[in-house]
């Protein structure tokens, strides 16, 4: 007979990683560092996070029992807004930091991520794009993960797999934009412990998103 530990650690840990493993397995990710944006592409990604998102809750409310309150969900205020102010700050911070080192390591101040978008959808769409994204990631790195990974193996712990789990969905941009994109994590992760406001973390997400791309469009 399993027991309830074991049942516990097949549902607090392998579930969120066999989920992870299934949507954002950088192994089978075929992107390279060209992107091209459309309106049929913008409206699919809109339509899978939206949809990936439902699963998050559903598994946070409905296995893991999760406090869904806690999470901010149901608090949106204009304080929210001020909120992106600083966690904007906070997320470019760290972005130009590792700017910096790249500079001082390689003599290079370029970003190690995509190299150039194609644009062929309105603003608009791509702010909602990006937005969905913000609240799918967020969610489910910033929230989701930690929490049941943490109820197993201690918070600590969980916010290292789990910004090194984000960072590692971002291979196909190379292995120093993963190491790059490991500290942006514990930004977001920072944020979301500062404000416990997936509304805050998704946006500020979303637009730092939104200028990475209008930056690189080729």
């Amino acid at each position: 007979m399993i027991s309830k530990k074991t049942i516990n650690f097949l549902k607090s840990v392998l579930l969120p990683i066999s989920l992870y493993l299934i949507l954002f397995n950088p192994l089978y990710n075929e992107q390279d560092q060209n992107i091209n944006i459309t309106v049929g592409t913008a409206l699919l990604s809109l339509f899978i996070t939206l949809s990936e998102l439902a699963i998050f809750i559903f598994l946070a409310k409905k296995v893991h029992k999760m406090p869904f309150k806690e999470t901010g969900v149901y608090s949106f205020t204009p304080k929210t807004l001020l909120q992106l102010i600083p966690s904007l700050l906070v997320i470019w911070g760290i972005y130009f930091a590792g700017i910096l080192i790249i500079f001082l390591l390689t003599g290079s101040a370029e970003d190690p991520g995509i190299i150039t978008v194609e644009l062929h959808a309105p603003l608009w769409l791509l702010a909602l794009m990006m937005l969905g994204v913000g609240y799918c990631e967020e969610f489910f790195f910033r929230v989701y993960m930690v929490d049941t990974v943490g109820s197993v193996l201690g918070k600590k712990v969980a916010v290292i797999i789990s910004a090194l789990f984000f960072a590692l969905g971002h291979l196909y941009q190379g292995y120093l934009a993963v190491a790059f994109i490991f500290f942006i994590a514990l930004g977001f992760q920072w944020i979301y412990s500062r404000y416990k406001s997936i509304h805050v973390n998704a946006m500020t997400h979303a637009i730092f998103d939104v200028i990475s791309v209008m930056v690189k469009v080729g």
